[in-house]
């Protein structure tokens, strides 16, 4: 049985749930969860998909149509004959908050195969978790969920994973229309927006003051201490290399680094030496970016392998 301490709240139109509350309580089958906030702004998550929280009742809800059967007035069309269904699976999702004492009931009709209209048995909407699924079939037909009564209060509201009835699926994306990652569709901002000028890191560890620029692109500055220092010669041979790249210098340099064109780095050393030999044997053929420090300057070297 399902328990859920609820918290009544009577409002005369559909809004959005924000609310102070003290305290709301519930226990949710395998695929619900409930997140509420020190701000008391309510995000119910079905199946991976969140929805903005609401305090709404069917009343106010605009896809309920008027049924002809004065025991069933409140209808919620799944599917129609002529909307191009294929017999596919209709379902709804209703986490309710508040029922009336008399409690509410519900029940599906549809056609089947010759067309003749089948009313299932009805069953009752309880406090928190109500899902129901009318299985798939092979032929075009119409489904529709039948309602007692409208006095039904819910926090969210989904036809074939759809919200309907004010329920907002949640967008999470940047709301800053002047931002260069601005998403039109977001529902609530994630705060990963940038704009033009902001720090950033182009990935270049030979590039500085990063910032991203007119065409929204991440541009560094080149790094001068980076540039190959003229008062220290390095010899780098054979280069294009196949299997052992010798690597010397007349001065000492204190560190090594090989990196591939997306630079990763393949290789590295620190200690202090004039000559070392790689081996790239293992080196797929490709071009390779080789970088000594040496003087308190980065020297950089371009190494083709070649079998």
């Amino acid at each position: 049985m399902f328990l859920k301490t609820i918290h009544t709240y009577t409002f005369s139109v559909l809004f959005l749930f924000v609310v102070f509350q003290s305290s709301v309580q519930a226990q949710l089958d395998d695929h619900w969860q409930h997140s509420q906030e020190d701000s008391a702004s309510t995000l119910e998550i079905y199946d991976g998909a969140q929805m903005v929280g609401q305090a709404a009742e069917f009343c106010q809800c605009e896809e309920f149509e008027q049924g002809a059967n004065e025991n069933w007035p409140h209808v919620l069309a799944a599917a129609t004959l002529t909307d191009g269904n294929m017999g596919e699976a209709q379902s709804f999702q209703i986490i309710v908050t508040s029922l009336p004492e008399a409690g509410v009931n519900f029940r599906v009709a549809k056609t089947v195969a010759n067309g003749n209209w089948y009313f299932a048995p009805d069953e009752p909407l309880e406090l928190g978790v109500n899902t129901k699924t009318v299985s798939a079939v092979t032929f075009a037909r119409a489904v529709k969920f039948q309602f007692s009564d409208c006095n039904v209060e819910y926090s969210v509201f989904t036809l074939n994973d759809e919200g309907v009835c004010g329920s907002i699926p949640l967008v999470l994306g940047c709301m800053d229309e002047n931002a260069c990652n601005y998403d039109p569709i977001a529902t609530e901002d994630d705060q990963t927006c940038f704009s033009v000028g902001d720090v950033c890191d182009d990935g270049d560890s030979t590039t500085i003051n990063d910032a991203i620029g007119e065409d929204c692109m991440c541009l560094g500055e080149d790094d001068v201490s980076r540039v190959t220092s003229l008062d220290v010669n390095v010899n780098v041979f054979p280069n294009p290399c196949s299997d052992l790249l010798s690597i010397s210098a007349d001065s000492e340099f204190t560190s090594v680094l090989l990196r591939d064109v997306s630079g990763k780095v393949l290789f590295s050393q620190n200690n202090q030496t004039r000559d070392l030999i790689l081996d790239m044997t293992s080196f797929p053929n490709n071009i390779y970016i080789l970088e000594l420090y040496t003087n308190g300057h980065w020297q950089t070297h371009t190494v083709s392998v070649s079998h």
